[in-house]
């Protein structure tokens, strides 16, 4: 099997997953990933305007063991007992350090829906990506994310706003704050109509 550090060196090198056997992430190996997942971070970063944000080794470590689950399992066409959870405390920290990883899995979320709609994995994703809405809002997504979108962060809101504008979901939309004023203002530097968020009753 090969090393949990090579399946992700290969992923965020040549965008490949790789997997002969389930993803199995060793303590002994743990620091290695989160060191490969940290230089990730770094180069992520430098696309967010505003105060630099810490990295969150646990957040992004454990994104990716998700990550490497859900294309096992889809790979391996095996979703029966899938829980995907993310328990990290979604500081904007780890939203960031979180994205490196689940920022692809919206890919793997569509090809899970093409392949069962109401399949176990399409519905672990499915909850997963509207917890996790910087990553979510990338995602072929009906509905509404399950965490509001307020980051506390100006460069977090402005790269959230940018997303939403190339999906341009109407139930993503934030009702207002400082994620509606980004997403309004950065709408409108393209030429772009807000979508009117969903109401209250409709949203997930």
């Amino acid at each position: 099997m090969r090393p949990f550090h090579d399946w992700l060196n290969r992923l965020l090198e040549a965008g490949e997953s790789v997997q002969e056997a389930p993803p199995l992430l060793s303590s002994v190996e743990r620091p290695a990933v989160a060191a490969r997942l940290h230089a990730a971070f770094e180069l992520h970063a430098l696309d967010v305007a505003g105060p630099p944000l810490e990295f969150d080794a646990e957040a992004a470590t454990d994104a990716a063991v998700i990550l490497a689950t859900a294309c096992w399992l889809h790979a391996s066409a095996d979703g029966g007992d899938c829980v995907l959870r993310l328990d990290a405390v979604p500081s904007a920290s780890a939203h960031l350090s979180a994205d490196v990883a689940l920022r692809l899995l919206p890919s793997v979320y569509r090809r899970a829906r093409m392949r069962a709609a109401d399949g176990p994995l399409t519905v672990a994703l499915d909850r997963l990506l509207r917890a996790w809405p910087l990553s979510g809002v990338l995602a072929d997504m009906d509905g509404a994310p399950t965490t509001l979108p307020d980051f506390r962060h100006a460069g977090l809101q402005m790269l959230y706003a940018e997303r939403l504008a190339s999906t341009r979901r109407a139930g993503w939309v934030p009702h207002g704050g400082p994620a509606r004023e980004w997403a309004e203002r950065v709408f409108a530097e393209r030429g772009f109509d807000l979508p009117e968020p969903l109401r209250e009753d409709a949203r997930v």
